[in-house]
């Protein structure tokens, strides 16, 4: 399907309130928006939608802010697009639909949002959407992992091997891939700049899913290869605080 503005908060188009979504800190009420019948999705028999999601004029807490989209109701405690102060940054996201069709969207800081849909998943279709869930903050070692930066600032260090199978709505068997949004935070890149490479563990490839400059906080979408063993891992070129959120897996 051809890509379809669902909502502008800059200007009110989708019949949203004109406004930047969120309070300046975790307060503020999230857009709760029916997508189903819009821009080519049916009216029914759609388990989630494939969305650009765009934070504009950004207003960040000292600890950054960030969006998090999900199928209305309970919040989870996961992010989907992080930002500082003063950004405009997009993330892809592949979002589960409530039950009434309707996807929320909340930002723990403020900002305007945009949100264009491109696709769409039938409720029996082998994508499998998932409430999204934190895996992992090397934050604060939140998932298991060590509580400090991944990377030694250049190309050494260890990378995270992550267990995704049996976590945050993923199955223990049968899971080919998995949908995760994976964040760098507080970077240090050299000159050239830093990446993160997200693969089945197992040999390295030279290929990144997100890259760095230094001081930024950066997300983006991952399908990621599981390996037969159900893991996961996060190497990074540089140096960065690591998180991984999961939304949806893929049977294999």
């Amino acid at each position: 399907m051809s890509p379809a503005r669902l909502f502008d908060t800059r200007d009110g188009s989708g019949s949203v309130a004109v406004g930047k979504v969120g309070d300046g800190l975790g307060g503020g009420t999230p857009i709760e928006f029916t997508v189903t019948g819009q821009g080519g999705v049916p009216a029914s028999g759609v388990g989630a939608v494939s969305l650009n999601v765009t934070a504009v004029n950004t207003e960040a807490p000292s600890e950054g802010g960030y969006v998090t989209v999900y199928p209305c109701g309970t919040r989870p405690n996961a992010s989907n697009l992080n930002f500082i102060s003063g950004q405009i940054i997009p993330n892809a996201v592949i979002a589960p639909v409530s039950a009434n069709g309707k996807v929320c969207f909340y930002v723990y800081g403020k900002a305007h949002l945009l949100a264009d849909v491109n696709g769409w998943f039938a409720e029996s279709q082998g994508a499998n959407s998932v409430t999204p869930a934190r895996l992992f903050d090397t934050r604060d070692g939140s998932g298991g992992v060590n509580a400090s930066k991944v990377g030694d600032g250049l190309g050494g260090g260890t990378p995270i091997e992550f267990t995704v199978t049996g976590q945050g709505g993923v199955p223990a068997t049968g899971v080919g891939a998995v949908s995760l949004n994976v964040t760098a935070v507080n970077t240090e890149a050299p000159n050239e700049g830093g990446y993160v490479t997200v693969y089945p563990c197992g040999t390295r490839p030279n290929a990144s899913n997100l890259n760095f400059t230094s001081n930024q906080i950066i997300p983006n979408a991952v399908i990621a290869p599981v390996s037969a063993n159900g893991k996961v891992c996060f190497y990074v070129y540089g140096k960065a605080h690591l998180l991984a959120d999961v939304n949806g897996w893929y049977p294999g």
